[in-house]
């Protein structure tokens, strides 16, 4: 097979971190942050679409920007940023970084080695093998110049040759000792050095590199009739009437959901999309029905490992063992916790023993149906206990015999569908941030819009999320019978109490918890994205064993 030409860009990423080299260039990932987002907005000045290659004369100099070169021989490609020529007719390239002007020293390794491997295909497209290059720094406005010595160009060749055998090998190279270097590095939530290594064993807290909570927000929209509109990058929504009910910046917005009969304008809607911003909508009674995703994530090669783990039976079936066995698991400790402070029946051990059992027996399960017969059995055991853990003070109204769903048929009931409706949404947002496809999954059946993975990864979360938020808002009397329209033997929230639903449900999502495996503390919705990375290294084969959250 051919070998395909290395940008000199990864060259950069290769001398700053071999794996991310690999991840960049071997598996074509990328994810934005920050530093990156910045960088491309610097370079929009630089890069002079429409313009690549034509000389322009300022002052003594000859400028030609973009210039687009590749050697074969040496297996590398890449654009100039600036090719220079000056009044004596020497010519060389200059390489412009976002960042300050480095102050006592001299520029990073990484950024002379890209800069060297330009005068490098200067060389291999018939020009002289420049004497320099230069490095400007957009912060300062200033250029440092970088010779380039037999010590340089040696460096530059070991790397491309270092970065070919490591793509030739196709095996993930070990993170670097230096974990400084993550800190700023945007491929941190996809290589996740410190979680990998705590799961192999070779550690046992990992150091909490990932950003300890999503920072933007999730606009709800559940007012009868309401239209959303944009304006000056604002969206505005108005109530029928034409009242405004408010406005809020498409900046830091996360999502947005749409409950019931709400109207969106196109413009806003391409807005959203254009920027990242999915979507989703929701029935009135809370039933989530789908969502309006931006583009495809590019991280083709994941979903590519999704789906063939799909068609293996062998491996589909141990990843919803892990799921099976964590919400049992989180069950169990939940009615342990709860029970803890109560009056011990005499069957309160039997039960705790009775799901440690079925815990068990799900390790030794053949296939997904007798996997999905223990999940079943836990459940009935889980729920035949959970009016015990509201006080009896609440109990007259917050009645509970038994999980009803389509449609509920109390409130209790009715509070428990609408939270695993807000979780099944948020858990497909957090699929498709990663890259995977929601679905595509493994414990449940795939079936004409069921987001199949989205419901697998909620599995893990029900307890901690949404459960325990519904009792505690129970026993603290967040809810009355006014938030609630029960006719014919069916119970909903009314608008009232979605709102005040919505304000406890992302309030608890933004609780931090102290990671099980991991031993850091992050919220609850990084925790669903971490939990879909995790799943992403296994699928890929960056780790051998695929371990799932639950609560201690």
């Amino acid at each position: 097979m051919e070998e395909r030409l290395i940008p000199i860009s990864c060259l950069n990423a290769y001398v700053y971190c071999p794996r991310r080299f690999y991840l960049e260039f071997v598996r074509g990932m990328f994810e934005d942050n920050l530093h990156t987002e910045e960088g491309r907005s610097r370079h929009e000045v630089v890069d002079a679409r429409g313009k690549e290659g034509r000389a322009v004369k300022k002052e003594e100099y000859i400028h030609r920007r973009s210039v687009m070169w590749k050697s074969d021989r040496l297996g590398i490609t890449g654009r100039l940023d600036l090719l220079e020529e000056d009044g004596s007719g020497e010519v060389y390239p200059v390489e412009y970084k976002k960042g300050y002007k480095p102050r006592g020293r001299e520029p990073w390794l990484n950024d002379r080695v890209q800069l060297c491997a330009q005068g490098l295909l200067m060389e291999e497209n018939g020009l002289p093998y420049p004497g320099k290059g230069y490095l400007y720094y957009i912060a300062s406005k200033a250029r440092v110049e970088v010779p380039f010595d037999a010590s340089l160009r040696n460096e530059t060749l070991k790397t491309i040759e270092a970065g070919l055998a490591v793509a030739r090998k196709e095996e993930l190279p070990p993170p670097v000792s230096n974990r400084n270097q993550c800190f700023a590095c945007s491929l941190y939530p996809i290589c996740l050095p410190e979680e990998e290594e705590v799961i192999r064993g070779r550690k046992v807290n990992a150091k909490c590199i990932l950003p300890r909570r999503l920072e933007d927000q999730v606009l709800y929209v559940d007012k009868l009739g309401a239209y959303l509109s944009l304006s000056d990058r604002q969206i505005v929504v108005k109530a029928p009437g034409g009242e405004v009910l408010g406005e809020v910046s498409l900046e830091h917005l996360q999502e947005v959901v749409l409950c019931g009969p709400v109207q969106m304008s196109t413009q806003l809607l391409h807005s959203c999309l254009y920027n990242q911003i999915p979507v989703h909508y929701m029935s009135l009674r809370g039933r989530y029905i789908g969502v309006a995703s931006p583009s495809l994530h590019r991280h083709g090669l994941l979903r590519e490992s999704q789906w063939r783990a799909h068609f293996n039976p062998a491996f589909s079936l141990k990843i919803a063992q892990n799921i099976v066995q964590a919400k049992l698991a989180s069950s169990r400790t939940l009615l342990m916790r709860y029970l803890r402070d109560q009056k011990k029946e005499p069957e309160d051990s039997q039960l705790i023993d009775q799901l440690k059992r079925l815990i068990r027996q799900t390790e030794t399960a053949l296939d997904l149906d007798s996997l999905r017969g223990f999940e079943g059995m836990g459940g009935k055991l889980y729920f035949q206990q959970f009016q015990r853990f509201i006080k009896p003070v609440q109990q007259e109204l917050f009645a509970f015999d038994g999980r009803v769903k389509r449609p509920p048929n109390n409130p209790v009931n009715a509070l428990l569908s609408f939270g695993y409706s807000l979780l099944a949404k948020d858990c497909v947002g957090a699929a498709l941030r990663v890259g995977l496809d929601p679905y595509c999954g493994y414990y449940h059946i795939m079936k004409y819009g069921r987001p199949s993975l989205a419901l697998d990864i909620m599995e893990y979360f029900r307890q901690p999320i949404v459960d325990s938020m519904v009792i505690t808002a129970i026993n603290n009397g967040v809810f009355s019978a006014k938030d609630f329209l029960i006719y014919q033997g069916t119970c909903y929230l009314n608008e009232r109490g979605r709102k005040k639903f919505i304000g406890q449900y992302e309030m608890r999502k933004k609780d931090h918890v102290t990671h099980p495996l991991f031993q850091y503390r992050m919220s609850y919705e990084r925790t669903i994205e971490l939990q879909y990375r995790i799943l992403g290294k296994y699928l890929l084969g960056d780790i051998e064993e695929y371990t799932g959250f639950r609560i201690r």
